[in-house]
């Protein structure tokens, strides 16, 4: 199974990458009507004045500039606000659908994977393998299964078959004991080394 792109989404499933490239612009037929669209153009249109004051300070006073470490930490913080976004349904009851945050299921999975020796979670994707429950149709189509994709790196010398396995163990347990809900395919791939 193919891997997610890694672009954040809203949960209508426009990618926050577009609302960005068009926030200097009128919003289009779709972000007029969207809930999720318009909330983002909001909170990004906030964004965009902050920018603008803020590297107008920069040019008045280059010793403003922001270190490389404090972009990477904002950016961090921005895609997690993002992804905090996207809800994932995971029950089906007579008087309607559960949802949770992928974020909040994404935060168990990183915990459990950096608690690890030798593994470092590096991106993580969630979905429900039970589209029925998103449709909200019929009688109650019951809990969600959840997928997941998760990108590692691990330590060198690490014997990688073997943190896989522990890894998916540790996974299935987590989202069983914190989030109740069970798992089908965890996809892991691992994307980088690092020395220890």
């Amino acid at each position: 199974m193919a891997l997610d792109d890694n672009t954040p989404r809203l949960g209508c499933g426009r990618s926050i990458d577009e609302v960005w490239a068009t926030i200097d612009q009128p919003p289009d037929t779709h972000e007029q009507y969207c809930d999720r669209c318009r909330t983002a153009r909001a909170s990004l249109a906030q964004l965009s004045d902050a920018t603008r004051t803020l590297r107008g300070h920069d040019e008045e006073n280059p010793g403003l500039q922001p270190r490389s470490a404090v972009k990477d930490a904002i950016m961090k913080v921005a895609r997690a606000e993002v992804r905090r976004g996207n809800r994932i349904p995971v029950h089906q009851a007579k008087q309607g659908v559960i949802e949770l945050s992928e974020q909040a299921i994404s935060t168990v999975i990183w915990f459990g994977a950096d608690a690890l020796p030798g593994v470092r979670a590096r991106h993580c994707r969630v979905h429900s393998d039970n589209p029925e429950i998103a449709d909200n149709t019929g009688p109650p189509a019951g809990t969600a299964v959840l997928t997941v994709n998760l990108r590692i790196a691990v330590a060198t010398g690490t014997y990688i078959p073997e943190a896989a396995h522990l890894l998916r163990q540790r996974i299935t347990g987590m989202i069983s004991a914190h989030v109740g809900l069970d798992t089908g395919t965890i996809n892991i791939i691992v994307e980088d080394l690092y020395d220890v």
